[in-house]
Protein backbone atom coordinates (compact mmCIF):
# COMPACT_ATOMS: atom_id res chain seq x y z
CA UNK A 1 0.00 0.00 0.00
CA UNK A 2 1.31 3.07 -0.78
CA UNK A 3 1.64 5.89 1.83
CA UNK A 4 -0.40 9.04 1.67
CA UNK A 5 1.96 11.97 1.55
CA UNK A 6 2.16 14.64 4.43
CA UNK A 7 0.55 17.66 3.44
CA UNK A 8 3.27 20.30 2.74
CA UNK A 9 0.80 23.31 3.69
CA UNK A 10 -0.99 21.89 6.32
CA UNK A 11 -3.42 24.26 9.40
CA UNK A 12 -0.95 26.83 9.50
CA UNK A 13 -0.81 27.75 6.02
CA UNK A 14 -4.96 27.41 5.80
CA UNK A 15 -5.03 29.70 8.60
CA UNK A 16 -2.54 32.66 7.22
CA UNK A 17 -4.32 32.19 3.68
CA UNK A 18 -7.71 32.46 5.58
CA UNK A 19 -6.18 35.71 7.34
CA UNK A 20 -5.43 37.08 3.92
CA UNK A 21 -8.72 36.55 2.78
CA UNK A 22 -10.87 37.98 5.17
CA UNK A 23 -9.10 41.04 5.02
CA UNK A 24 -8.48 41.92 1.66
CA UNK A 25 -11.99 42.55 0.84
CA UNK A 26 -12.72 45.13 3.67
CA UNK A 27 -9.03 46.92 2.74
CA UNK A 28 -9.88 47.80 -0.65
CA UNK A 29 -12.87 49.04 0.15
CA UNK A 30 -11.87 50.96 3.20
CA UNK A 31 -9.13 53.58 2.16
CA UNK A 32 -9.12 56.41 0.07
CA UNK A 33 -8.51 56.10 -3.25
CA UNK A 34 -4.85 56.84 -4.10
CA UNK A 35 -3.68 54.84 -1.17
CA UNK A 36 -6.03 52.00 -2.03
CA UNK A 37 -4.41 51.53 -5.78
CA UNK A 38 -0.96 51.28 -4.40
CA UNK A 39 -2.99 48.68 -1.49
CA UNK A 40 -4.20 46.46 -4.50
CA UNK A 41 -1.10 46.52 -6.98
CA UNK A 42 1.83 45.85 -3.65
CA UNK A 43 -1.12 42.78 -2.24
CA UNK A 44 -2.04 41.47 -5.90
CA UNK A 45 1.79 40.89 -6.39
CA UNK A 46 2.69 39.73 -2.85
CA UNK A 47 -0.72 37.98 -1.62
CA UNK A 48 -1.43 34.25 -2.83
CA UNK A 49 -4.75 35.01 -2.08
CA UNK A 50 -5.00 38.19 -3.78
CA UNK A 51 -3.19 37.31 -6.64
CA UNK A 52 -5.27 34.49 -7.45
CA UNK A 53 -8.69 35.34 -6.40
CA UNK A 54 -11.03 38.62 -7.58
CA UNK A 55 -12.84 40.40 -4.94
CA UNK A 56 -15.94 38.68 -5.98
CA UNK A 57 -14.66 35.22 -5.58
CA UNK A 58 -12.89 35.76 -1.98
CA UNK A 59 -15.46 33.58 -0.06
CA UNK A 60 -14.80 30.57 -2.10
CA UNK A 61 -10.85 31.23 -1.91
CA UNK A 62 -10.51 28.94 0.75
CA UNK A 63 -11.93 25.69 -0.19
CA UNK A 64 -10.59 25.96 -3.67
CA UNK A 65 -6.79 26.86 -2.13
CA UNK A 66 -7.10 23.17 -0.12
CA UNK A 67 -8.18 21.83 -3.46
CA UNK A 68 -5.25 23.50 -5.69
CA UNK A 69 -3.01 21.71 -2.47
CA UNK A 70 -3.98 18.23 -3.18
CA UNK A 71 -3.37 19.16 -6.87
CA UNK A 72 0.31 20.15 -6.11
CA UNK A 73 0.73 17.08 -3.71
CA UNK A 74 0.10 15.12 -7.04
CA UNK A 75 2.42 17.46 -9.16
CA UNK A 76 5.15 16.69 -6.36
CA UNK A 77 5.30 12.85 -7.25
CA UNK A 78 4.94 13.05 -11.11
CA UNK A 79 7.53 15.50 -11.17
CA UNK A 80 9.72 13.13 -8.63
CA UNK A 81 9.41 10.33 -11.04
CA UNK A 82 10.42 12.21 -14.31
CA UNK A 83 13.20 13.57 -12.57
CA UNK A 84 14.28 10.21 -11.03
CA UNK A 85 14.19 8.85 -14.69
CA UNK A 86 16.15 11.78 -16.32
CA UNK A 87 18.95 11.73 -13.82
CA UNK A 88 19.01 7.87 -13.67
CA UNK A 89 18.59 8.48 -9.56
CA UNK A 90 16.84 6.62 -6.94
CA UNK A 91 12.65 7.20 -7.08
CA UNK A 92 12.63 7.74 -3.85
CA UNK A 93 15.48 10.42 -3.44
CA UNK A 94 14.06 12.29 -6.42
CA UNK A 95 10.73 11.99 -4.24
CA UNK A 96 11.88 13.40 -0.96
CA UNK A 97 14.31 16.26 -2.88
CA UNK A 98 11.27 17.31 -5.15
CA UNK A 99 8.74 17.44 -2.06
CA UNK A 100 11.65 19.33 0.07
CA UNK A 101 11.50 22.60 -2.41
CA UNK A 102 7.79 22.08 -2.42
CA UNK A 103 7.41 22.53 0.68
CA UNK A 104 10.27 25.45 0.49
CA UNK A 105 8.39 27.23 -1.59
CA UNK A 106 4.96 27.03 0.07
CA UNK A 107 6.66 28.25 3.44
CA UNK A 108 7.90 31.39 1.88
CA UNK A 109 4.44 31.85 0.37
CA UNK A 110 3.47 31.46 3.86
CA UNK A 111 5.80 33.79 5.48
CA UNK A 112 4.98 36.64 2.51
CA UNK A 113 1.33 36.73 3.11
CA UNK A 114 1.64 36.90 7.23
CA UNK A 115 3.62 39.91 6.43
CA UNK A 116 0.74 41.21 3.98
CA UNK A 117 -2.05 40.36 6.87
CA UNK A 118 0.24 42.77 9.40
CA UNK A 119 0.12 45.17 6.73
CA UNK A 120 -3.39 45.02 6.01
CA UNK A 121 -4.56 45.39 9.89
CA UNK A 122 -1.51 48.75 10.09
CA UNK A 123 -3.72 50.19 6.73
CA UNK A 124 -7.16 49.32 8.92
CA UNK A 125 -5.99 50.57 12.09
CA UNK A 126 -5.40 54.42 11.31
CA UNK A 127 -6.45 56.97 9.14
CA UNK A 128 -3.87 57.50 6.22
CA UNK A 129 -2.50 60.90 5.84
CA UNK A 130 -4.26 62.94 3.52
CA UNK A 131 -1.44 63.92 0.38
CA UNK A 132 0.86 66.77 0.35
CA UNK A 133 -1.09 70.25 -1.06
CA UNK A 134 -0.75 70.72 -3.94
CA UNK A 135 0.15 66.89 -5.28
CA UNK A 136 -1.68 65.69 -8.43
CA UNK A 137 -1.63 62.52 -6.71
CA UNK A 138 0.07 59.67 -4.36
CA UNK A 139 3.56 57.98 -6.07
CA UNK A 140 2.62 54.42 -7.30
CA UNK A 141 4.36 52.12 -5.68
CA UNK A 142 7.81 50.67 -7.51
CA UNK A 143 7.44 47.64 -8.61
CA UNK A 144 10.91 46.94 -8.54
CA UNK A 145 10.48 48.33 -4.75
CA UNK A 146 8.28 45.16 -4.31
CA UNK A 147 9.93 42.38 -5.71
CA UNK A 148 13.04 43.29 -3.54
CA UNK A 149 10.37 43.10 -0.74
CA UNK A 150 9.10 39.89 -1.75
CA UNK A 151 12.55 38.25 -1.61
CA UNK A 152 13.38 39.73 1.90
CA UNK A 153 9.94 38.95 3.43
CA UNK A 154 9.77 35.59 2.31
CA UNK A 155 12.76 34.60 4.81
CA UNK A 156 10.94 36.00 7.45
CA UNK A 157 9.52 33.47 9.78
CA UNK A 158 9.26 35.02 12.99
CA UNK A 159 6.70 36.94 14.40
CA UNK A 160 8.32 39.70 15.24
CA UNK A 161 10.50 40.08 11.61
CA UNK A 162 7.20 39.47 10.25
CA UNK A 163 5.47 42.75 11.95
CA UNK A 164 8.38 44.94 11.11
CA UNK A 165 8.54 44.10 7.69
CA UNK A 166 4.72 44.54 7.96
CA UNK A 167 4.73 47.57 9.07
CA UNK A 168 7.30 48.54 6.39
CA UNK A 169 4.99 47.32 3.87
CA UNK A 170 2.14 49.44 5.36
CA UNK A 171 4.20 52.63 5.18
CA UNK A 172 5.28 52.38 1.89
CA UNK A 173 1.84 51.68 0.45
CA UNK A 174 0.53 55.01 2.40
CA UNK A 175 3.74 56.97 1.11
CA UNK A 176 6.04 55.52 -1.51
CA UNK A 177 9.25 55.81 -1.62
CA UNK A 178 9.24 56.20 2.72
CA UNK A 179 11.87 53.03 2.81
CA UNK A 180 14.49 52.43 0.45
CA UNK A 181 15.47 48.44 -1.04
CA UNK A 182 18.79 49.50 1.13
CA UNK A 183 16.86 49.65 3.75
CA UNK A 184 14.73 46.53 3.50
CA UNK A 185 18.04 44.14 2.55
CA UNK A 186 19.75 45.97 6.17
CA UNK A 187 16.65 44.80 7.78
CA UNK A 188 16.42 41.36 6.41
CA UNK A 189 20.10 41.10 7.61
CA UNK A 190 20.25 41.78 10.81
CA UNK A 191 20.75 39.65 13.86
CA UNK A 192 19.80 39.49 17.13
CA UNK A 193 22.29 41.56 18.85
CA UNK A 194 22.53 43.81 16.38
CA UNK A 195 18.67 44.46 16.27
CA UNK A 196 18.68 44.43 20.85
CA UNK A 197 21.15 47.03 19.98
CA UNK A 198 19.62 49.08 16.97
CA UNK A 199 16.17 49.37 19.59
CA UNK A 200 18.03 50.30 22.32
CA UNK A 201 19.35 53.30 20.19
CA UNK A 202 15.78 53.97 18.62
CA UNK A 203 14.33 53.94 22.19
CA UNK A 204 17.26 56.77 23.36
CA UNK A 205 17.14 58.55 20.77
CA UNK A 206 15.92 62.41 19.82
CA UNK A 207 14.49 63.57 16.70
CA UNK A 208 13.47 66.22 14.60
CA UNK A 209 10.70 65.95 11.91
CA UNK A 210 10.40 68.93 9.10
CA UNK A 211 8.64 68.69 6.77
CA UNK A 212 6.44 66.66 9.91
CA UNK A 213 6.70 63.37 8.56
CA UNK A 214 10.40 63.56 7.27
CA UNK A 215 13.08 62.71 9.70
CA UNK A 216 15.79 65.76 9.45
CA UNK A 217 18.20 64.31 12.65
CA UNK A 218 17.54 61.52 14.77
CA UNK A 219 20.65 60.63 17.08
CA UNK A 220 21.68 59.60 20.59
CA UNK A 221 22.68 62.61 22.61
CA UNK A 222 25.92 61.73 24.21
CA UNK A 223 25.19 64.28 27.53
CA UNK A 224 28.37 66.32 26.92
CA UNK A 225 31.16 63.59 26.41
CA UNK A 226 32.08 61.82 23.50
CA UNK A 227 30.42 58.34 22.76
CA UNK A 228 33.57 57.20 21.11
CA UNK A 229 35.13 57.02 23.82
CA UNK A 230 32.45 55.21 25.83
CA UNK A 231 30.64 58.22 26.92
CA UNK A 232 27.30 56.38 26.39
CA UNK A 233 28.59 52.82 27.91
CA UNK A 234 26.47 53.12 30.89
CA UNK A 235 23.13 52.83 29.21
CA UNK A 236 24.43 50.07 26.68
CA UNK A 237 25.89 52.06 24.06
CA UNK A 238 29.79 50.98 24.79
CA UNK A 239 31.92 51.97 21.64
CA UNK A 240 32.36 48.42 20.51
CA UNK A 241 28.56 48.36 20.36
CA UNK A 242 28.59 51.14 18.42
CA UNK A 243 31.05 49.38 15.69
CA UNK A 244 28.36 47.05 15.52
CA UNK A 245 25.68 49.37 14.35
CA UNK A 246 27.83 51.28 12.35
CA UNK A 247 28.83 48.15 10.31
CA UNK A 248 25.20 47.52 9.68
CA UNK A 249 24.86 51.00 8.16
CA UNK A 250 22.44 52.33 10.91
CA UNK A 251 24.56 54.79 12.61
CA UNK A 252 27.07 57.69 10.47
CA UNK A 253 30.23 56.50 10.97
CA UNK A 254 31.45 59.59 13.17
CA UNK A 255 29.97 58.92 16.56
CA UNK A 256 30.81 62.46 17.90
CA UNK A 257 28.71 64.27 14.85
CA UNK A 258 26.50 67.29 15.51
CA UNK A 259 23.03 68.78 14.30
CA UNK A 260 21.49 72.17 15.00
CA UNK A 261 18.13 71.86 17.07
CA UNK A 262 17.63 75.70 17.77
CA UNK A 263 14.23 75.23 15.84
CA UNK A 264 13.32 73.24 18.89
CA UNK A 265 13.66 76.35 21.02
CA UNK A 266 11.15 78.24 22.70
CA UNK A 267 10.79 81.61 21.25
CA UNK A 268 8.17 84.47 22.61
CA UNK A 269 6.26 80.99 23.74
CA UNK A 270 6.21 79.25 20.37
CA UNK A 271 8.37 76.15 19.62
CA UNK A 272 8.90 76.20 15.57
CA UNK A 273 9.74 72.59 15.24
CA UNK A 274 9.18 70.45 18.81
CA UNK A 275 12.39 67.65 19.05
CA UNK A 276 10.29 64.04 19.43
CA UNK A 277 11.66 61.97 22.30
CA UNK A 278 9.76 58.30 23.38
CA UNK A 279 7.43 59.29 20.96
CA UNK A 280 6.25 61.94 22.43
CA UNK A 281 7.17 66.05 21.90
CA UNK A 282 8.95 67.78 23.43
CA UNK A 283 10.17 71.85 23.38
CA UNK A 284 13.68 73.53 24.85
CA UNK A 285 12.35 76.69 27.17
CA UNK A 286 15.06 78.89 28.37
CA UNK A 287 15.38 79.53 31.70
CA UNK A 288 16.90 83.15 30.91
CA UNK A 289 14.97 84.58 27.72
CA UNK A 290 18.37 85.91 26.84
CA UNK A 291 19.95 83.06 26.60
CA UNK A 292 22.21 82.72 23.64
CA UNK A 293 21.32 79.17 23.23
CA UNK A 294 18.34 80.68 21.60
CA UNK A 295 20.35 81.74 18.89
CA UNK A 296 22.12 78.52 18.28
CA UNK A 297 22.43 75.29 19.72
CA UNK A 298 24.28 72.11 18.63
CA UNK A 299 23.70 68.85 20.02
CA UNK A 300 26.62 66.18 19.82
CA UNK A 301 26.12 62.50 19.72
CA UNK A 302 25.54 59.43 18.02
CA UNK A 303 23.34 60.21 14.32
CA UNK A 304 21.27 57.49 12.91
CA UNK A 305 21.70 57.23 9.13
CA UNK A 306 19.35 57.20 6.59
CA UNK A 307 18.79 53.56 6.74
CA UNK A 308 18.33 54.02 10.71
CA UNK A 309 16.16 56.98 10.02
CA UNK A 310 13.62 54.91 7.94
CA UNK A 311 13.44 52.29 10.15
CA UNK A 312 13.13 54.46 13.03
CA UNK A 313 9.21 55.09 13.44
CA UNK A 314 8.20 51.25 12.95
CA UNK A 315 10.39 49.91 15.82
CA UNK A 316 8.41 49.52 19.33
CA UNK A 317 10.22 52.03 21.84
CA UNK A 318 11.28 51.08 25.59
CA UNK A 319 11.07 53.56 28.74
CA UNK A 320 14.72 54.34 29.69
CA UNK A 321 14.38 56.63 33.48
CA UNK A 322 17.69 56.69 33.69
CA UNK A 323 18.70 58.17 29.88
CA UNK A 324 15.55 60.28 30.57
CA UNK A 325 16.71 61.84 33.95
CA UNK A 326 20.34 62.32 32.09
CA UNK A 327 18.98 64.06 29.16
CA UNK A 328 17.02 66.25 31.39
CA UNK A 329 19.75 67.47 33.59
CA UNK A 330 22.30 67.92 30.12
CA UNK A 331 19.35 69.97 28.69
CA UNK A 332 19.13 72.09 32.12
CA UNK A 333 22.61 72.45 32.39
CA UNK A 334 23.05 74.29 29.28
CA UNK A 335 19.92 76.93 30.58
CA UNK A 336 16.98 75.17 28.84
CA UNK A 337 14.23 73.21 30.16
CA UNK A 338 12.78 70.11 28.49
CA UNK A 339 9.25 70.56 28.12
CA UNK A 340 6.09 68.72 26.95
CA UNK A 341 5.25 70.19 23.79
CA UNK A 342 1.60 69.69 22.61
CA UNK A 343 0.73 67.32 19.93
CA UNK A 344 1.51 63.95 19.58
CA UNK A 345 4.69 62.70 17.52
CA UNK A 346 4.89 61.76 13.95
Amino acid sequence: MTEEPDNPIGDDVSDAVSAVVDTVGDLITGVPAPVRKNAIKAFGRLCTAAVEYPVALIENAIAERKAESQGRIKLIEVSAQQIAQQMHTDPEYARAAVKKFGQKILRERVNVDQVATVAMEELRSESPAPPDAGAPDVQLISADWLNAFENEAAQMSTEQMQRLFGKILAGEIRRPSSYSIKTIKIMAQLDNQAAALFKLVCSLSMSIYYPENHILDARVVSLGGNAAANALAGYGLPFDALNILQEYGLIIADYNSHMSYRSAIARDGKIEVPLVYQKARWGLVPKVDSSPRQHEFNVHGVGLSRCGKEMLSIVDIDSNDEYTIALKNFFDQQGLTMTPAVGPAP
